[in-house]
């Protein structure tokens, strides 16, 4: 896993890890609360990287902070389909289960987190 795109998949897999991590009952509240939110931004940038690791990391940032932010915004529809969706696990972590501001910045903070550390470790080559 010595190429870019290795690096950004093997990240996103940490991330999620951690992520999954944060929803267990012997995690602190803090990071059910706030944790989670932020790596789930982070998770979107690092998949968005892997598949175009070439791509400016600034767009790839923005692209993923909206692409959360059109999620965490889909929380305010409340039809019956998506809240029976939402009930399973799977669905409650895709999609996340009531709106909060706090998840707004949470998760747009967790894709600009990503981006500059992308910019600023060994998830960044040359070659990649």
């Amino acid at each position: 896993m010595r190429s870019r795109r290795g690096r950004l998949v093997a990240a996103a897999l940490a991330v999620v890890a951690l992520g999954l991590a944060c929803r267990t009952p012997v995690a602190p509240r803090f990071a059910e609360l706030y944790l989670g939110d932020v790596l789930w931004g982070a998770l979107f940038f690092l998949l968005m990287a892997a598949c175009g690791p070439n791509a400016r990391r600034g767009m790839v940032g923005l692209a993923a902070a909206a692409a959360t932010e059109l999620i965490e915004l889909s929380q305010l529809y409340r039809a019956p389909w998506a809240e029976s969706l939402r009930q399973t696990r799977l669905g409650g972590l895709l999609l996340g289960r009531g709106f909060s501001w706090s998840d707004v910045l949470c998760v747009a903070l967790g894709a600009a987190l990503a981006a500059l550390l992308d910019s600023t470790t060994a998830l960044r080559s040359a070659r990649g």
